[in-house]
């Protein structure tokens, strides 16, 4: 499908049928939305799928009881990594090997972007830009291959972290279910261009 059709057609899906979506299909969708762009290649987002009765039954519950959860085939809890940045160094060497800098700048590489994490606002704010970029690219790959998803944000997330035993550096940054299913409403009015941008 090309682009402009996958946008248009993308919905928050609400209703799901019953449909099982393989891992392996899963998988595929996940490796493709990994594509996104992060700073410095830092890839800073983390997931955890929601599948089984047992898992969906717990999410459900930290999800304000939405039913969507244990309708849809699948709901991602889509984190965001703290301490993505301690991977510089493997980053780095990356880099070297596709030649998208010289060796001799590693050092300075790791310094820069280890400077730059010192700052509890900067972990954060990369944290969710990050995982945010991934689920978006999530979404619209699951559109083209034929899924419809709901990014949501009607959590707990303290209790998503303890019902799923999340570790203290990653942050949940949403949840979003994939499975069959259609709205056949209207969308909603977006605001024109002209009254959110301006040229300078």
């Amino acid at each position: 499908m090309e682009l402009t059709k996958v946008l248009e057609n993308r919905r928050s899906v609400k209703s799901y049928e019953q449909y099982h979506l393989d891992r392996e299909t899963i998988y595929n969708l996940l490796d493709k939305a990994a594509l996104s762009p992060s700073a410095w290649n830092l890839q800073q987002w983390k997931v955890i799928v929601v599948d089984t009765d047992e898992s969906k039954e717990k999410l459900y519950h930290a999800a304000n009881k939405q039913i969507k959860i244990k309708e849809a085939s699948a709901t991602f809890i889509i984190l965001g990594d703290l301490n993505a940045h301690e991977t510089i160094g493997d980053v780095a060497d990356d880099w070297i090997e596709h030649e998208h800098i010289p060796a001799e700048n590693r050092e300075g590489l790791i310094e820069t972007v280890n400077r730059f994490f010192e700052s509890e606002t900067n972990k954060r704010d990369e944290a969710v830009r990050g995982a945010s970029l991934f689920a978006m690219s999530l979404m619209l790959v699951s559109e083209d291959a034929g899924y419809a998803t709901c990014p949501m944000i009607g959590f707990d997330k303290q209790s998503v972290i303890d019902a799923f035993n999340i570790e203290d550096n990653f942050i949940p940054a949403m949840l979003m279910t994939i499975g069959k299913g259609e709205m056949t409403n209207d969308r909603a009015s977006r605001l024109p261009a002209s009254s959110f941008a301006k040229f300078e």
